[in-house]
């Protein structure tokens, strides 16, 4: 059985980080260090669906393809350390409700708890801003308390169904 997916969203305000890290925006030859970053962040999480190395590929070259809405280049953020990536947001543009659209947020394990996530998602929602967006939207996994946590905190509200 699938867990259950909660629709958020968020009218964008300007943000001020607490605490920052050397961040760069996403680059096309990142794909490899994305999808290590994707397989090591979701592992054994509430969002660990039993993928492989290779989903993850195949997650990212979506992402990066477009399959979940043209990918926002300029307002997606990664946190690199060392060899690989710490933390990652990617946002896209979701034609169904004409908003951007956070595909994913990532961070390593040995990085988690740090505000590594919501530096990035900060930062996307300051770039996002620039770009003249006023909202942007998300699906969380039901019971993924640090995602939910999160989230809430930078003001997302769920979206009602129906």
């Amino acid at each position: 059985m699938q867990a259950k997916r909660i629709p958020m969203s968020l009218h964008l305000r300007p943000q001020i980080a607490s605490r920052a890290w050397p961040c760069r925006t996403i680059r096309d030859a990142d794909r490899q260090h994305l999808a290590i970053l994707m397989y090591a962040a979701f592992r054994g999480t509430i969002d660990d669906e039993g993928g492989t190395f290779s989903d993850a590929v195949g997650e990212i070259e979506k992402t990066m393809t477009g399959d979940y809405g043209r990918l926002l280049g300029d307002c997606s953020f990664v946190i690199p350390q060392g060899e690989f990536l710490a933390s990652a947001c990617l946002i896209s543009w979701y034609e169904p409700s004409a908003t951007p659209f956070v595909v994913f947020t990532m961070t390593r394990p040995e990085h988690r708890t740090q505000g590594m996530a919501r530096f990035l998602l900060k930062r996307s929602i300051n770039a996002l801003i620039t770009h003249g967006h006023s909202a942007l939207t998300l699906i969380v996994t039901d019971g993924n308390r640090p995602a939910q946590s999160l989230y809430k905190s930078l003001g997302f509200c769920e979206i009602p169904s129906g």
